[in-house]
């Protein structure tokens, strides 16, 4: 009988640590995957919250007035460049499932009302860091987002800005990449790869760890591949399959 409950208690402790795990889910461009949404929306952003994942990605741009909106490509459908435009251009324009694109401040209201815990993850596109981290303090969400962005010098600049922003580079592929250690010298909170380079350096994982640096994985969209980054140890799956350990 003994041996039966402390079974059964290991199970549920190991199951623990698996909801624990798969609730540091981040969804890509918001939970833009179900009817009615669509990427870098108000509601994909509102659909992430409701599923108590980890937190939200989102890209952010900025226009030629310099508004700042969430929007992934540097153009439109029909082909205008955002950063060319005024953000009265856009007035007409509508995400393919009828909402506007949505400026950052109204985004940032939105996550005023987050669950506990939850993140935005700011991707920044082509626009002013410093806008970005004004518009955040403005609403008072400092503890509430994490900064990424391709770009080494956004990084670089946010981090000079302020050494204790939670900053982390994106890369995709080992020519991109530093080494864990490089990071952690610069200042950065960690590191944001993509699927394909960690399962080509899997050992950085580790390493990362080691120095504190916190390491997130993209953009994951099957469940044994989540599984098995959990298992290497990463802290974070970005996925656009945010619902799968939600059901």
């Amino acid at each position: 009988m003994k041996n039966l409950f402390l079974l059964g208690l290991t199970i549920m402790m190991l199951l623990s640590c698996s909801t624990s795990n798969h609730s540091k889910i981040i969804a890509h461009r918001g939970y833009w995957n179900t009817q009615g949404s669509h990427e870098n929306s108000l509601s994909s952003l509102k659909n992430a919250m409701a599923l108590r994942v980890y937190g939200s990605e989102c890209d952010v741009r900025q226009t030629a007035d310099g508004v700042l909106v969430l929007f992934h490509n540097a153009r439109l459908d029909d082909g205008r460049l955002v950063s060319k435009l005024n953000y009265s251009d856009l007035a007409d324009y509508r995400l393919p499932n009828g909402e506007k694109v949505p400026t950052f401040d109204a985004a940032l209201q939105l996550m005023k009302s987050a669950p506990k815990g939850f993140k935005l993850i700011i991707e920044i596109k082509e626009a002013d860091v410093a806008a970005i981290v004004t518009a955040v303090e403005k609403y008072g969400l400092q503890k509430k987002v994490e900064y990424i962005a391709f770009g080494r010098q956004h990084c670089l600049d946010l981090i000079a800005m302020n050494k204790n922003l939670k900053v982390s580079f994106l890369a995709g592929n080992k020519k991109s990449a530093w080494t864990p250690k490089e990071w952690k010298d610069k200042g950065f909170y960690g590191l944001d790869y993509s699927a394909s380079l960690l399962k080509e350096c899997p050992e950085w994982v580790a390493e990362a760890h080691k120095l504190g640096l916190d390491v997130n994985v993209w953009t994951v969209n099957k469940a044994e591949d989540i599984d098995a980054f959990f298992k290497l140890g990463v802290d974070k799956v970005t996925t656009d399959i945010p619902a799968i350990y939600k059901k």
